[in-house]
Parts: C-alpha cells; sequence; structure tokens
C-alpha cells in the first residue's frame, strides 16, 4: 500500500494532537509525550520506546519504501511537520517546544542538519538510527536512562 502525503499528515497530526489534549487535562505537555513515545505503555520513555517511534517515523517519511529520506522526502516532512504544528499547537511545537518539553529539539532532529552523517542530501536508516541514539541522550539530561518531567524542567 502506497502511504500518501495526507495519510502522513494525519498520522503525524494525531500522533502530535496528544499533547494539545494533554495540556487541555491540566496534565502538562510531558503526559502528552509520554502518551505517545511509550510504546510499550509501561509509564516511562525508554530508549527502546524511543527508538521504536523513531523508526516508525522513519518508514512513515520514506514514501517510496528504499530504506532512504531523498530531499523530496525530507521537504514533504518539513511540510508535513510545520502544518501539525500549525494544527495543534498554533505553530508553537510539540511537547511544550515554547517551553520545557522535547518537541522543538524532536524535530530538529528530523533535518538532514542534524542527522544527514556523510552529508550526501540522504537520511539513511543507519543514521536514522545513529540520531535516535545521539537525540535520546541529548534528551535524558539526568542520565537515568528515561525521558521524564526531570530532563524538560519543572513546567514539563
Amino acid at each position: 500500500m502506497k502511504t500518501t502525503p495526507m495519510m502522513i499528515l494525519a498520522a503525524t497530526l494525531a500522533a502530535l494532537g496528544g499533547a494539545a489534549l494533554a495540556q487541555g487535562q491540566g496534565n502538562g505537555p510531558m503526559a502528552g509525550f509520554v502518551q505517545e513515545w511509550d510504546m510499550n505503555a509501561d509509564g516511562r520513555v525508554t530508549l527502546a520506546d524511543f527508538a521504536e517511534r523513531r523508526t516508525t517515523q522513519f518508514h512513515m517519511f520514506d514514501l517510496n519504501g528504499d530504506a532512504r529520506i531523498d530531499a523530496q522526502e525530507q521537504a514533504n516532512m518539513a511540510q508535513t511537520i510545520a502544518g501539525a504544528q500549525d494544527a495543534n499547537h498554533g505553530g508553537e511545537g510539540g511537547h511544550g517546544q515554547g517551553g520545557n518539553g522535547p518537541g522543538g529539539q524532536i524535530h530538529a532532529a528530523m533535518t538532514a542538519d542534524y542527522a544527514d552523517a556523510d552529508r550526501d542530501g540522504i537520511l539513511s536508516a543507519e543514521e536514522w538510527a545513529d540520531a535516535t541514539q545521539r537525540l535520546f541522550t541529548e534528551l535524558d539530561r539526568s542520565g537515568d536512562g528515561l525521558l521524564n518531567r526531570a530532563d524538560f524542567g519543572r513546567h514539563g
């Protein structure tokens, strides 16, 4: 089945929408982040959860299924993310980007500037996986192997 940009946008909007919902419930952006990134539903976001979610994102944006995100697919990805941010957060990003959450860093890591290690303009699955590990380490400021409020400030 071919994935269309509209299907990707819908999936991304659904994935990013939880943060807005959680904020409306007074639980803060981190509640939405944990809900979206805790892939095994144990209430914690580990490297395994983070890697699984990022792998899903990679496949979602690899429209032709060649295990590479080329320039056209990167442009689609950037447009999709921007549209999701505008729709869900009034242009402020996701998961507390304007405050203390990880949304801004997660979205920045979906670019060639962050993930294209060999600078060939293509994001390979291997580069994406390496960037995932690096991003998780950067986000895990407490160094406890979990992404939680302690990593994103008191307002997470």
